[in-house]
């Protein structure tokens, strides 16, 4: 006693307690929400759990009536046991094809809710996890989650109903009999204690081994293209037979431990059942019960030893679930967005159509977790109709300094505030990006038309406002000529199209979402100089009060700057021409 009321206290300590309770709280708001569903769902187990009794107590009487001991009921009796058989089969039928249904709509609806938290977390913290781990949360934990919440409080009644029942039936026919049969309930009890830790290991070294293998094949498929461009095809055929052999290892390490433990409680099991038989025929022979209640003891003891096994059987599915929930838990307790300025931005993007937009940066550092400083002390101003260009060393911050605009990274100390000049100015969040419009490097495109890429930033965009829009970002001239025009599939990552062409398609993205600020990163580097010249023109006279930041290395951006900054050193300066120049020159170098 006190050595389990130490390991209690241990536990305490370590935190596992508390972190139990919080998964079973958290497991516990998607069993309120479909309390309806799963309660139904427990009717349909139950009845079988029912209806197998039912059986065993009806074979009694069939046996009986057949060998003489109570031939009158013979016909009674058997249409009773043919009708359990068909209303077991009915019921299971029923059951298997509501249960789908339940079971999707219940998995559907919490591997939804989870994507959606996902994406309503800070991109800062959720950046921390790879793209394959999150995906195996958001479908394989969440899927596993989601099939734990509906079934767990069925098989515990339905389990637990064949257990009572067996019990008080054996208890009221032969109590010896009740105790032979959960003679070895004791074992399991003990098992059960030093599985449920080793299982929990088993399970958590598991998850995150198929966490990492489904961040290996989404990065290998993502980078095929390099993988074939540097011939590693080879190289990465063998780190995937690594992982396989690592797989088998895991399952057949699992696999030896469950065999042990298998291996000792169906000896012990098997031992009762032996002891079980021995004691009915023993009470056969003596002629105190007859063979239909001997077949019903033996039954009903079968009953009650599995039960109670599948009671025992309930924690590890217990852990497996916590284990899920632990897994999501880390990525939906992370921090959310800040969404509480969404109306004053709206009405900033509105005034912006007659008096644009001003950005200001007020003595603004950041740094990333490892401790590396970017900058500090950073004042830049863009105001309408302005060019600001943005200078510096690859890897300085030019990308960390538009993502902060974003409001995806958040400065550490300073501020950043937007709106419209001489009006509210709102700090920038997650709620002010409806004011940018944005081309990244990666000028990622996505599967689909070109017509569905353009229309992500404005679902109801009509045709030509689309072809307006590639038309100012120099890209009509080629998408006319194809010959599916609007309709031509981009494919995954747009590979059917150049550098240059996926370039200007986000151009006339960014363009078409018609935000008052623009942010280029590098997102002309790929044209040539006089249709970088065209877009950045064309951009301006589209809307005169937009306001464009851009980060760059090549001149020619530079000579359509109001202003430029350069980021070096952890300092941000603004530069002109001649500080251009000599920074140019240093690259050369």
């Amino acid at each position: 006693m006190l050595k389990k009321i130490k390991h209690i206290r241990q536990r305490i300590r370590e935190g596992r307690l508390k972190e139990l309770i919080i998964q079973l709280k958290w497991l516990g708001i998607y069993v309120r929400r479909y309390w309806i569903l799963i309660t139904f769902y427990t009717v349909l187990m139950s009845s079988g759990s029912v209806l197998g009794l039912g059986t065993t107590m009806v074979s009694k009487e069939l046996i009986d009536a057949v060998t003489g001991y109570n031939s009158r009921k013979i016909a009674s009796v058997a249409v009773a046991y043919v009708g359990i058989g068909v209303g077991q089969i009915f019921i299971n039928i029923i059951r298997m094809r509501i249960s789908l249904k339940i079971r999707l709509k219940i998995s559907n609806e919490i591997r939804a809710d989870i994507f959606e938290q996902v994406l309503w977390t800070d991109w800062e913290a959720v950046s921390e996890f790879r793209t394959g781990d999150l995906l195996y949360r958001i479908n394989g934990d969440a899927a596993m989650l989601a099939n734990h919440v509906l079934t767990f409080i069925p098989n515990v009644v339905s389990v637990l109903i064949s257990f009572v029942g067996a019990f008080v039936i054996m208890l009221q026919n032969d109590p010896v009999m009740a105790m032979i049969a959960l003679a070895g309930a004791p074992v399991s009890l003990i098992s059960s204690r030093f599985t449920t830790t080793k299982l929990r290991e088993y399970t958590k070294k598991t998850q995150d081994f198929s966490s990492n293998k489904m961040v290996f094949d989404q990065e290998t498929f993502q980078n095929i293209q390099l993988v074939k461009a540097f011939g590693l095809v080879p190289n990465f055929i063998q780190r995937f037979h690594h992982i396989q052999e690592e797989s088998e290892e895991i399952s057949l390490e699992q696999n030896k431990f469950q065999s042990l433990t298998m291996m000792v409680t169906s000896f012990v099991g098997q031992l009762v059942g032996y002891a079980c038989y021995g004691f009915a025929v023993y009470r056969l022979w003596q002629g105190d019960i007859s063979y239909g209640t001997m077949t019903m003891y033996l039954g009903m003891s079968g009953s009650l030893r599995g039960s109670f096994s599948s009671v025992i059987g309930l924690v590890p599915t217990l852990i497996r679930a916590c284990i899920n929930v632990e897994r999501i838990i880390e990525v939906t307790n992370l921090p959310r967005e800040n969404v509480e300025d969404n109306e004053p931005a709206m009405k900033i993007k509105t005034k912006a159509r007659e008096i644009g937009v001003e950005i200001r940066m007020e003595n603004v550092g950041f740094w990333y977790e490892e401790g590396v400083t970017v900058y500090r002390n950073v004042n830049i101003t863009a105001r309408p109709g302005e060019i600001v260009g943005i200078i510096g060393p690859s890897g300085g911050g030019k990308t960390t300094t538009l993502n902060l605009l974003l409001g995806l990274f958040h400065p550490k100390e300073g501020e950043i505030y937007i709106g419209n000049p001489e009006g509210e100015k709102l700090q920038v969040s997650s709620a002010t990006r409806c004011l940018f419009g944005y081309i990244p490097q990666g000028n990622t495109m996505f599967s689909g038309t070109i017509l569905e890429n353009m229309r992500m930033v404005r679902e109801d965009a009509e045709v030509e406002e689309v072809i307006q829009a590639l038309k100012a970002a120099c890209a009509w001239e080629f998408v006319k000529k194809l010959e599916e025009g609007l309709e031509t599939q981009v494919k995954e990552l747009g590979r059917r199209f150049s550098e240059g062409q996926k370039q200007r398609l986000s151009i006339a993205r960014a363009l078409l979402a018609d935000a008052p600020v623009l942010l280029l990163d590098e997102a002309t580097s790929a044209l040539d100089v006089a249709t970088e010249s065209q877009v950045l023109k064309n951009i301006m006279k589209k809307e005169p009060r937009r306001t464009v930041i851009v980060a760059a290395h090549r001149p020619s951006v530079f000579s359509m700057c109001s202003r430029v900054y350069k980021i070096q050193k952890g300092e941000v300066h603004e530069v002109d021409e001649s500080g251009i120049r000599e920074f140019l020159e240093m690259e050369k170098e």
